[in-house]
């Protein structure tokens, strides 16, 4: 569930302060009406200015700017960390967090930084001296390395772990008036069972992290990936059971649906990531129309390349809307977008009705 889009997109010591800034404080109670945050990548040109510009359709920008290296070291990513982007998308009324993703942190490793009190502390120190000293208004953690393992015994001892580290993270985050949201992959059953061939989601406990966090985000995409297709990427039918699962362990309330703004590309024995426009422009090449499907209420195509056949699942403007308005009917906190300018024109005008 690697998120960085390999195609035209590009590829996918802090200093103490003597004060806190006063952003907007958490409460450790989720809102009460429906607030979505989108995520804003690096890698991605034009993300910051995008968001800026449909500040109306958020309550958070999710700044994908962080990594962990090891339990001991937070690495900022090329062209992260700009004062001028925080102020400015604050400037729209948006709460900013700042996301840090899990990569030093595979379940091996996990085990080790969580499991032991001196370094799970340590780095929870380190993510709040960030938030602190970034001027975030929270930290969004997003460790999906985590969840790397074929091994249910390993993926219990992972859970644990974690489970353990998100309880300690949050409290010290929100003792600094900051926001704690962390991002879990999709389940839709209390299993250990292998995902995609290579993950195992039930790493992640929703019960225990959703009661420790201001918001839980899950991910409800990728479905279909990598040889596991083709298919869509969020049919609607499966999204539907993400979130009955999640509703068994915790109110939706404090739950963000994670909606896909992109697609994929699916071939013979794998799929490659695309932005919804790049997926329009495949169309548009090979002579096809897409069309809505209207079970798995996503847009699909099929064309050839060099005697290849291949099938394109993408989400349009209708699509993303129709989760958007169920996150809405089943009471959910909110939406979370992936990702910033992966949108095909007309998706925000979309999403304000559908939000209504």
């Amino acid at each position: 569930m690697n998120r960085r889009l390999p195609v035209a997109l590009a590829a996918l010591g802090l200093a103490q302060v003597l004060c806190v800034q006063s952003a907007a404080p958490a409460a450790a109670a989720a809102p009460s009406r429906f607030e979505s945050s989108i995520w804003v990548p690096f890698w991605l040109p034009g993300a910051v200015h995008e968001v800026r510009a449909n500040a109306g359709v958020f309550r958070t920008a999710s700044l994908f700017w962080y990594e962990t290296a090891s339990c001991s070291s937070i690495r900022r990513e090329p062209g992260a960390g700009s004062r001028r982007d925080v102020r400015a998308l604050r400037a729209k009324g948006l709460h900013v967090l700042a996301t840090v993703v899990g990569s030093g942190l595979p379940p091996r490793a996990a085990i080790r930084c969580f499991s032991n009190p001196a370094t799970r502390r340590a780095h929870v120190h380190r993510l709040v001296r960030l938030a602190v000293d970034g001027h975030y208004d929270g930290i969004d953690i997003d460790y999906e390395t985590l969840a790397h393992t074929k091994s249910s015994t390993r993926a219990l001892q992972v859970r644990h772990a974690f489970d353990r580290f998100v309880t300690d993270l949050c409290p010290a985050l929100r003792a600094h008036g900051k926001q704690c949201a962390v991002t879990v992959m999709p389940r839709v059953d209390d299993s250990t069972r292998v995902v995609l061939g290579k993950v195992i989601p039930g790493v992640y406990d929703y019960a225990a992290i959703a009661a420790a966090a201001d918001r839980m985000r899950v991910m409800a995409y990728d479905e279909h990936s990598g040889r596991f297709g083709p298919g869509p990427v969020a049919g609607f039918p499966w999204v539907r059971r993400v979130i009955a699962y999640t509703a068994s362990k915790t109110p939706l309330s404090k739950v963000e649906l994670g909606i896909p703004l992109y697609g994929r590309d699916f071939s013979r024995h794998d799929s490659v990531a695309v932005s919804s426009s790049e997926a329009m422009t495949l169309a548009r090449q090979h002579r096809v129309r897409p069309h809505f499907d209207t079970a798995q209420r996503e847009e699909t195509f099929r064309y050839r390349s060099h005697g290849v056949r291949h099938t394109v699942w993408f989400s349009s403007p209708r699509a993303v809307a129709a989760r958007t308005r169920l996150a809405v009917s089943d009471g959910m906190g909110g939406a979370a977008y992936w990702a910033a300018t992966l949108d095909l024109p007309g998706t925000w005008k979309a999403v304000r009705r559908a939000a209504r």
